[in-house]
């Protein structure tokens, strides 16, 4: 009689290799004459659409962007995951209003789930 050696068994199994979004965590830094900047969903499309057509052309103009969440002076942002790359050094290296307001990229990845767990440490060490 044979024993069955085996213990477990696997249902279903399935691995992502390529997620078709990445996701971009961005800080409006402002010059502190404009520290009272209020930022909405409008004033984030505007400023991210500035730096994308400065550093990319119609190109980067042309990148799908869409915004999840604006809170304070941050904000979440999805993008094609091919267009990631391209995405942070435009914002990354964008200044407007002459000068006084510019981007700081804070977590970016292919996975929203391990970059918003992770968005709460600095405040740990931090506060």
């Amino acid at each position: 009689k044979k024993q069955n050696t085996q213990k477990g068994y696997e249902i279903i199994s399935k691995t992502l290799k390529t997620p078709p979004f990445s996701y971009a965590c961005l800080e409006l830094v402002t010059d502190p004459s404009a520290d009272d900047t209020v930022l909405d969903e409008i004033t984030v499309r505007s400023h991210v659409i500035s730096a994308l057509t400065q550093f990319l052309g119609l190109t980067g103009a042309a990148i799908s962007i869409d915004i999840l969440k604006v809170e304070g002076k941050e904000t979440w942002i999805r993008v094609p995951r091919e267009d990631l790359s391209p995405f942070l050094a435009a914002v990354g290296g964008w200044v407007g209003g002459d000068g006084t307001v510019g981007w700081k990229v804070k977590a970016n990845g292919n996975w929203l789930s391990s970059l918003v767990g992770n968005s709460g440490l600095e405040k740990i060490w931090n506060d």
